[in-house]
């Protein structure tokens, strides 16, 4: 979801930001993490600090009707921890258990087998046909983005599932879902040569969170009107990065020109919101600050835009001399813990993080900093 964008300024000053879940939700996806007793072990996570495997868990929005997705973490992936996650969303019984789990290569893919106790065909027929295929929706795609299968089999007693409404001999595929239950529409304010498109959240279930971000972000843009230089040039646009039920990622950008100055100069900035709570997530949850660091200053693990990766070391080196400044640097990445005005910001794209850092106008004043995904 792309705007159009041009301009620039260091001149947007921020607010304090603190944003299909219900509120009741905001802890399920760190009970979740703790393994079943005699199982794997794993660890909860806050969003002041990032520990564990993302896992991505299907489940039913709040209006029973569709299929959408929330992350989580764990230490370990087993078929157990996720049946695990999944019963906190009320998709499957808590304690429903995992009679056997493999894998098979095959020519177009990895082929998951699943075989479940009698008790899930019995769940399934209690079920009406469209909770039927939201919880096998849930189940094939939770089990398909951990292992990264391409079809999954999933078997009753080592027999064929059957239910009331249809036999499952087959391996299924990925069902399809909703990325988000909740819109982003498009705002602007307008006033000569200034003109600013921001975001706006709509239709989100709580309707406090879905405030208190529009006001923040609108608050945003109204000051940046107000604080504009008069003659001044100025516009800005957004893009929505990720957009789920867990985490909306927003960048803004563009260019900022006085009438006096010799050239515009390129900003940016970002938004992440945890939509089941409302809280900001900030770059330390995704990344070490102290491993960043000593990465970034190596040169490695990261991709620059218009090829300014030596130029991008050269300067962190000589502004922050070592890793242990650079790492404070990076703590106070994005918006949260009563910060305005953070060192930097960071976003969310395709399960990948981006750093917005500032560098001189000769290198493009702001410049994205792709960070490497993490190994499989």
């Amino acid at each position: 979801m792309k705007r159009n964008l041009l301009l620039g300024g260091v001149l947007i000053l921020m607010l304090l930001l603190s944003a299909c879940g219900k509120k009741e939700r905001a802890g399920a996806e760190g009970s979740a993490l703790a393994a079943r007793e005699g199982g794997a072990s794993a660890k909860e996570t806050e969003n002041t600090g990032s520990s564990g495997i993302p896992i991505r868990i299907y489940h039913s929005d709040d209006s029973g009707e569709n299929l959408c997705v929330s992350m989580a973490r764990t230490e370990e992936i087993t078929p157990e921890i996720l049946f695990l996650n999944l019963s906190f969303y009320h998709m499957v019984p808590d304690t429903m258990t995992i009679r056997d789990f493999g894998t098979k290569k095959q020519e177009d893919g990895l082929l998951l087998t699943l075989d479940l106790p009698a008790d899930f065909g019995k769940y399934l027929s209690g079920l009406d046909a469209p909770g039927e295929a939201l919880v096998l929706g849930s189940v094939v795609n939770t089990f398909l983005d951990a292992y990264e299968g391409t079809a999954i089999l999933i078997t009753v007693e080592g027999a064929a599932l059957n239910t009331v409404h249809s036999t499952y001999a087959e391996a299924l595929e990925r069902y399809s879902y909703l990325e988000a239950s909740y819109q982003i529409e498009e705002k602007e304010l307008l006033k000569g040569q200034i003109r600013i498109s921001y975001p706006q959240i709509t239709g989100l279930l709580d309707e406090e969170i879905q405030e208190k971000w529009n006001e923040i972000i609108s608050g945003h843009a109204k000051k940046a009107l107000e604080d504009a230089e008069e003659g001044s040039s100025l516009e800005v646009g957004y893009s929505v990065k990720t957009m789920n039920d867990q985490l909306l990622s927003i960048l803004i950008e563009g260019y900022y020109s006085t009438p006096d100055g010799a050239y515009p100069t390129r900003f940016r900035y970002t938004y992440n919101i945890d939509i089941s709570s409302g809280e900001s997530v900030r770059l330390a949850y995704y990344q070490s600050p102290d491993e960043l660091a000593e990465a970034l200053l190596a040169g490695e693990g990261y991709t620059v835009e218009g090829e300014l990766g030596q130029e991008l070391k050269e300067r962190l080196s000589i502004l922050y001399g070592t890793a242990e400044q650079l790492a404070d640097v990076l703590r106070d990445f994005d918006y949260g813990d009563n910060r305005e005005t953070p060192s930097g910001f960071s976003y969310q794209e395709n399960g990948q993080t981006h750093l917005c850092i500032e560098v001189p106008h000769a290198l493009g004043d702001n410049v994205d900093v792709a960070l490497d995904r993490p190994a499989d």
